[in-house]
């Protein structure tokens, strides 16, 4: 059975039904934080369009209310509307520590790549108070020779430094810190509640100075609105200025119910962009034409001018044969 026969609206999956926690765990700044109880934080990944093995989320749901992001489908499998409730109701993942240990375990042993903050941000602000990600990195730290990567807004990741340094020690950490643009107005409209460019500008720089391996992930460029030249060229001089030499990007994805809700927000926000987004994923979620070429060459040029290296979003230590390139077919029409 596939996922999408799995899905009834309002209906939790049956392998999940029986884990949610009807409680809520607190209700803060207008989000509602319930107990989701996993056999284990790490999930094996078998897509071949990504360059990691296993998947590390320690939420279910993001507070940061990204209005581009492409994880609302997952809330479906809950019984919740992805499109209204997927940054307002998230749930904090409980247990599953021992088979979270054998599975880091198991992926160490044979050098297969971790990713911890695919779906959900694993320092948006429940963290503060759940520390399920710090759970799992104190696991994550007990082991050598592991291979992990970690994507994220939040500077609460600064919290976690001395776990961070061990993992770095005894293993190959990679962490990438998502600013899509160094315009604080326009994404305090994208990512309302989510750090401003400032706060992760300086994450990347106490990260960098701590000796860890912290690129940018502009990811993800949205058409019409951060790819400008301008835009970009500011935003790789101010990561370049921190300490920062690497960076990866990728253009916007939409599927359902993501697509929607951002359409629906772009309606009001940015009228004149509308239609022009209408056409260009009439029938697709990656985009195609003339517009992914001039894209990478602007990205790679500018890239080159604050001499960062380009890299395969995700990706931390060896590379995965045949895997790594999967990445480039992402694509964008002509801008709006």
């Amino acid at each position: 059975m596939n996922g999408e026969a799995m899905i009834r609206p309002g209906v939790a999956a049956p392998a999940l039904a029986p884990l949610l926690g009807a409680e809520v765990l607190r209700d803060q700044g207008g989000v509602r934080y319930h107990e989701l109880r996993a056999r284990s934080l790490v999930g094996r990944c078998s897509s071949p369009n990504v360059p990691f093995d296993w998947t590390a989320n320690p939420f279910r749901g993001c507070a940061m209310g990204c209005r581009y992001c492409y994880a609302a489908y997952t809330h479906d499998y809950l019984g919740r509307d992805g499109a209204s409730d997927f940054h307002s109701v998230v749930y904090v993942k409980a247990g599953g520590g021992e088979e979270t240990a054998r599975r880091l375990a198991a992926a160490a042993r044979r050098g297969e790549l971790v990713a911890l903050g695919t779906a959900t941000d694993p320092y948006q602000p429940g963290e503060a108070a759940a520390r399920a990600t710090r759970r799992f990195l104190e696991t994550a730290a007990g082991l050598r020779r592991l291979r992990l990567t970690v994507t994220t807004k939040g500077a609460l990741v600064l919290r976690d430094l001395d776990l961070l340094l061990r993992i770095h020690e005894r293993s190959t950490l990679s962490l990438s810190v998502s600013l899509i643009s160094p315009d604080a107005s326009l994404l305090r409209r994208i990512e309302p509640w989510a750090p401003p460019p400032h706060v992760r500008l300086e994450v990347l720089r106490r990260l960098v100075g701590a000796g860890l391996d912290a690129g940018l992930a502009v990811a993800p460029i949205l058409p019409g609105l951060t790819d400008g030249e301008a835009d970009i060229d500011s935003l790789l001089e101010q990561a370049a200025a921190v300490g920062v030499r690497r960076m990866s990007w990728r253009p916007l994805f939409l599927r359902s119910p993501t697509r929607e809700k951002y359409l629906d927000w772009l309606g009001r926000d940015c009228p004149q962009l509308l239609s022009a987004y209408l056409r260009a994923y009439e029938g697709r979620s990656h985009l195609a034409g003339a517009y992914p070429i001039r894209l990478r060459t602007l990205v790679e040029r500018l890239r080159t001018r604050h001499g960062l290296v380009d890299e395969v979003f995700g990706r931390c230590g060896r590379p995965r044969a045949g895997r790594a390139a999967q990445l480039s077919l992402f694509a964008c029409p002509d801008p709006p």
